[in-house]
């Protein structure tokens, strides 16, 4: 009010409104809308009422029959209702999505939130061999243009790789045949427990 009152002293006084925001701290468009303010209402109170955000901005027709939907449909959404309130009413006239919802949360009229439950975490094996893990990979590309793909059996817990298994399956060498091409731990006894020797 101090600043108020000093901006008007000084124009009362002779001076020019830019004279004035150069000497005090406030801008040239602050300064000649106070002056004019005091020159119309005689009063350099700050209109807080001004402030205030109005209740709807729309027809007042459209705000009472959007309350009025959403109170005879509580599960109906703001989107819903302005779809309803366009069949009633110019859509020029109708408000956004988001200001029919803050005249439902205004009107004490928001659906509240269902109650979210924390889902039960899944726990990973904690014990080897307790949970496998099955992974594949499809279609990679490799660095001479052939494509691959591979199925991977990994210990949970551990995360050990138990087996491998490469397609489409190619021989590793002239005496090995093509069908039982897998990685060097996908043979007979990769997975599970160990075989016993039937020789010993």
């Amino acid at each position: 009010m101090h600043l108020r009152r000093e901006i008007v002293r000084r124009r009362q006084a002779g001076e020019s409104l830019a004279a004035i925001a150069r000497a005090l701290p406030v801008s040239y468009g602050t300064v000649r809308n106070l002056w004019r303010q005091f020159q119309q209402r005689g009063d350099l109170s700050p209109a807080y009422d001004r402030c205030r955000p109005a209740p709807f901005r729309k027809a007042q027709a459209v705000y009472e029959q959007a309350l009025e939907m959403k109170q005879q449909h509580p599960g109906w959404g703001a989107g819903l209702i302005w779809v309803e309130l366009a069949d009633r009413f110019d859509e020029a006239a109708l408000p956004s999505e988001r200001t029919l919802q803050r005249w439902f949360r205004r009107a004490g009229l928001g659906v509240p939130r269902r109650d979210r439950r924390a889902k039960a975490s899944v726990k990973r094996g904690q014990q080897a061999h307790e949970v496998w893990a099955l992974d594949a990979k499809e279609q990679i590309q490799l660095a001479d243009g052939s494509y691959v793909s591979w199925l991977t059996i990994t210990d949970e817990a551990s995360g050990a790789i138990l087996a491998s298994v490469l397609f489409p399956p190619a021989p590793l060498d002239d005496d090995r045949a093509a069908g039982r091409q897998t990685s060097a731990s996908a043979n007979d006894g990769a997975v599970g427990a160990s075989r016993t020797d039937p020789d010993g």
